[in-house]
């Protein structure tokens, strides 16, 4: 965060990612069936290193500052660290976590059983990890335990995306009627016969929209359709889009939810819509950015966004649905 000043005190998740995504630190064992061991990380040399070893010479060399929280996956690791003191002068979070990522890189050089110095080792080896590292400064009420649920969950979370990977695929480049899509999700909900906009704008003949005839009914409809198994799109924007959105998320409908913000390589949904996704009731699209128009207004990209639903809506058995040229077979 610009402006942010990383010397006082405060409470912070760090994430820090291997570069190339390699598993280094171990992997995931267990299962998310009923009677089984639940998930969890079998570290690696490297990643018992890191836990009993690295992770302690943070608050060793910086007293003021301790790890409340380690999660450590096969690629990347995320910690919640505090700052109790203000750091000695000239020292900063970012010389901190620098620090860490050294001391593991060079256990990871001695683990390759590497003899050449350190100084030297950055020529003969690609670098451990991804540069820099990406924080989240924890300050809203109920951010702190919404975090360490996530950490504590990461190793189910990943653990169901091996064993269900029809529900979680993801595609950068997917094609529906011209328009150019990445998606997340069960890519199966697109072939479903009956697909049901909604779409309400904030405000009906002056009055707020909640507060119509329309609304009840139409609500009551939806619901009522999404029950019986038929898919609801939206892209959640008006707070009656938001509450159709979130009930067909809470009970498990089906749902193809439209998001401007784009899905890169690493991009997954928050918890709410990673459950739907792990029950198979959700997919994800997002328009690319550099195909979206100029907004002037956040009304004009609300009309946008509700015009590629109806194209999805739209969708039947012979529309042309083609994913990096492969189109996606029917299925009931």
């Amino acid at each position: 965060m610009y402006g942010h000043n990383y010397a006082v005190p405060g409470t912070y998740e760090i994430t820090i990612v291997v570069a190339d995504r390699r598993p280094v630190f171990g992997e995931i064992v267990g299962t998310t069936k009923v009677g089984g061991e639940a998930p969890y990380l079998k570290p690696s040399a490297l990643g018992q290193a890191v836990l009993n070893n690295e992770i302690p010479k943070i608050h060793h060399y910086y007293p003021m500052v301790d790890i409340w929280q380690v999660c450590l996956m096969p690629d990347h690791m995320h910690l919640i660290v505090r700052i109790n003191q203000p750091l000695p002068k000239g020292k900063h979070l970012g010389i901190i976590i620098g620090a860490f990522k050294g001391g593991i890189s060079r256990e990871w050089w001695k683990l390759s059983k590497t003899t050449v110095s350190v100084a030297s080792a950055t020529e003969s080896h690609p670098p451990l990890f991804e540069p820099n590292y990406n924080d989240h400064i924890l300050m809203r009420d109920g951010q702190l335990e919404n975090w360490k649920y996530y950490l504590r969950d990461n190793p189910r979370r990943y653990m169901i995306r091996r064993e269900f990977p029809d529900l979680f695929q993801r595609t950068l480049c997917i094609t529906i009627g011209g328009v150019r899509y990445s998606a997340f999700g069960n890519m199966l909900l697109l072939r479903q016969p009956e697909k049901h906009q909604v779409f309400f704008h904030r405000r009906t003949n002056g009055i707020s929209t909640e507060e119509t005839d329309f609304w009840k009914t139409e609500s009551l409809r939806l619901a009522s359709a999404a029950k019986s198994g038929d898919v609801l799109v939206t892209p959640g924007i008006s707070e009656c889009e938001k509450r159709i959105k979130n009930m067909a998320l809470e009970q498990k409908l089906r749902l193809i939810h439209i998001q401007a913000d784009p899905i890169g390589q690493y991009w997954k949904p928050e918890r709410s819509r990673f459950e739907a996704c792990a029950y198979g009731s959700l997919l994800i699209l997002a328009p690319w950015t550099e195909d979206m128009p100029t907004f002037e207004t956040d009304y004009d990209c609300f009309h946008y966004l509700n015009r590629l639903t109806e194209a999805i809506c739209a969708i039947g058995h012979t529309t042309n649905v083609s994913v990096q040229g492969l189109r996606i077979a029917h299925s009931d």
